[in-house]
């Protein structure tokens, strides 16, 4: 393909927008005039979109008509956030018709410009107008609704359908003519006056309380409307109360090992940045004990991945009940399982002669005989232990001693403790050589891209391709990301080396097409530094330009803690990739910290199960509760779900069987090198 594609002139785009079934504008935030007009905005207030020019807006749609806008652009302005609303106008003929406003800000660190977004929503409009005509029919709506009605005069209520009485456990009598505020919780009074009070459709969420005295977190929408010549308000109350379990298990699951139901890597991260805190301000020492079982290997080995994991969720209730029994300190130790056979244990308010105690405790608590699968086995663990302040003040550096020490354990015969020193320290020195190394291997051209495909769930069709970057080491051999990634970051090399990933990754796409591979598309990892670079979205239209591709040939794959904070630039990168054409799509779902009321908002399109579910398929109950609930979440927000680490048939069937449809593993195909793929590709495609 060439890159020399012709560029869109602003003639051309004038007449693109013309043509579109919305009415577009754009305001001077500092002089609100008009800096663009398409026609049918333009003809709002008679005029052609040249005529638009410069023009205030009251002197394109009335004096009225701004008036009434002014409020909502106040907002924009000051709050920095888009504003949307409805509002009726009288046509230039005289009609009247209704329309949807969206006031959109634009500009950085200041608004700069104001985007105006109008659709005609007439017919709908008149639609709900023939509806309210009809009481008849009305009725048996609300009747029929699932969700909670009630009509209002004046903040009291006149009628309710059967769903909100359910709901809130009432009968007619208990709710007719009394006032609204008086099903919701003192707390949220105000939030309801101020619905009432709205001119507009408002929706919002609050709390209503149950007849039995429990509260129900609920979704209020609200609207006025002229019924037989009077005014009535409406309020549309749709139960949160299942939604918020749902998102209350994720968010339980995003903290906790699936197998063991102790909390994983991200709450022991957590819990141990707390702990820095609180020990930093208090002058409090602490242990971190890093704790990896001597056995596990050779019991999956003997008797299977089962009887393994019976192993490890008995180790784990064992370990817990240690650490709950202990009293030796003021707070209860805590327990974590990191993944595989590792678990952490902080230790609070300890010295080393306490340390080695507790340890020596702890793993004669775990040599006691454990039953599984009918066999008594015997475990024993290596311990390896750093304590703060002297080993490390950051949670990242005591986890890393802790663990360089447990390694010591286990080379020293295992069963047994060893403590962090200094010949450990100069140990993570020498690691500082892969940094330096690091640093040239971007100029070396040392690293290199292998991809591996997703597939249908029969195997029949690639429907994507991941890019993952290997280091191509002068004396370590190939190296994968997990080994210098992490370095990157601290050395802020992941930005330029991100950006060789995105434009090597894009020059394959005209070769896959080439060998018939019409819809070809590739994935690429990001890094949170990535993406928050100030150029990020710039660079990556760019290299697509430079390719002569379109959007939808690249898919970007983030992480969930990347998108749920509330930081307007996350959200207007994520916008303009999207509006680019390309897939956005979060990784490893269900280890972080999803919100589903936030998570419905983004412009995602794909969510990528993480691998760690897909390994305990199909033997694990709590295993497949968890990848059946994402996949019903993703069907229920007309997401893609795709599951990652395939690598049995069983797993494969077992995922087709709860309506997975895109899959990727081993089980298809590993990562290949360039060429190697398009070797796999010629041949998948040539199958037919």
């Amino acid at each position: 393909m060439s890159a020399d594609l012709p560029q869109i002139t602003l003639q051309e785009l004038q007449r693109l927008t013309d043509e579109v079934p919305v009415m577009l504008a754009c305001y001077d935030a500092r002089t609100q005039r008009c800096l663009y007009a398409n026609s049918g905005y333009a003809s709002l207030g008679g005029l052609t979109p040249e005529q638009a020019l410069g023009r205030t807006i009251a002197e394109i749609i009335g004096v009225d008509a701004a008036t009434h806008a002014q409020p909502m652009l106040d907002r924009v302005l000051n709050e920095k956030i888009a504003v949307s609303f409805s509002r009726s106008y009288v046509t230039p003929h005289g009609d009247e018709a209704w329309i949807d406003v969206s006031l959109v800000p634009s500009g950085e660190p200041g608004v700069e410009r104001t985007f105006v977004i109008i659709s005609d929503i007439s017919a709908r409009r008149r639609a709900e107008v023939e509806n309210r005509n009809s009481s008849e029919r009305l009725h048996k709506f609300i009747a029929a609704s699932l969700e909670g009605i009630a009509f209002h005069v004046d903040g009291v209520i006149t009628d309710v359908n059967p769903a909100l009485l359910r709901m809130l456990g009432r009968t007619p009598e208990e709710m007719v003519g009394k006032r609204s505020l008086e099903f919701v919780p003192q707390t949220e009074r105000v939030k309801l006056s101020e619905g009432l009070r709205s001119v507009e459709e408002i929706s919002f969420e609050s709390l209503m309380l149950h007849k039995d005295g429990h509260v129900l977190p609920v979704e209020t929408t609200w609207r006025k409307l002229d019924w037989h010549g009077h005014q009535q308000g409406i309020s549309i109350v749709r139960d949160l109360s299942e939604p918020r379990a749902a998102e209350e298990r994720l968010r339980f699951l995003a903290l906790h090992d699936v197998l063991t139901g102790l909390p994983n890597r991200a709450a022991m991260n957590d819990h141990l940045a707390r702990l820095v805190a609180e020990a930093r301000q208090n002058n409090w020492p602490f242990a971190v004990f890093f704790i990896d079982l001597d056995q596990l290997k050779r019991v999956n080995d003997s008797l299977g991945h089962g009887a393994g994991d019976g192993l490890l969720a008995a180790v784990a209730q064992r370990l817990l009940k240690f650490c709950q029994d202990s009293a030796w300190s003021k707070r209860s130790p805590l327990l974590a399982r990191l993944g595989g056979d590792e678990f952490v244990v902080t230790f609070s308010h300890t010295d080393a002669a306490a340390s080695l105690h507790f340890s020596q405790q702890l793993q004669a608590t775990l040599q006691q005989p454990i039953g599984v699968l009918g066999r008594e086995l015997v475990v024993t663990a290596s311990v390896g232990v750093a304590s703060y302040p002297g080993d490390g003040d950051t949670p990242s550096q005591l986890l890393q001693h802790a663990d360089a020490a447990m390694y010591l354990a286990k080379a020293s015969g295992r069963n047994t403790t060893r403590f962090f020193d200094q010949s450990m320290a100069l140990a993570a020195d020498r690691a500082l050589t892969v940094e330096a190394e690091l640093g040239r291997a971007l100029q070396n051209h040392e690293f290199d891209l292998y991809y591996q495909p997703e597939m249908s769930a029969d195997g029949k069709q690639v429907m994507a391709v991941s890019a993952l970057i290997r280091w191509r080491h002068r004396t370590r051999g190939l190296l994968e990301p997990d080994q210098f990634i992490a370095i990157a970051e601290g050395l802020h090399l992941i930005v330029p080396i991100g950006q060789w990933v995105l434009d090597t990754a894009l020059a394959q796409v005209p070769r896959w097409r080439e060998l018939g591979w019409k819809k070809a598309r590739v994935s690429v990892n990001l890094s949170s530094n990535q993406f928050r670079a100030p150029e990020f979205t710039s660079n990556v239209l760019a290299s697509l330009a430079r390719l002569g591709l379109a959007g939808n040939c690249l898919e970007l794959d983030v992480t969930e803690r990347m998108l749920m904070s509330d930081d307007a630039a996350t959200a207007m990168s994520l916008n303009v990739l999207r509006q680019a054409g390309i897939l956005l799509a979060i990784d490893d779902f269900g280890t972080g910290y999803s919100s589903l009321s936030r998570l419905r908002f983004l412009p995602i399109e794909k969510l990528k199960i993480d691998r760690s579910f897909i390994r305990e398929l199909p033997n694990t109950h709590s295993a497949a509760a968890v990848v059946n609930s994402i996949l019903e979440l993703a069907q229920g927000l007309g997401l893609t779900a795709v599951a990652a680490g395939v690598e049995t048939e069983e797993q494969r069937e077992c995922l087709d069987a709860m309506g997975c449809r895109v899959m990727q593993g081993f089980l298809f195909a590993r990562p290949m090198p360039a060429a190697a793929f398009c070797e796999w590709l010629e041949a998948l495609l040539a199958r037919g």
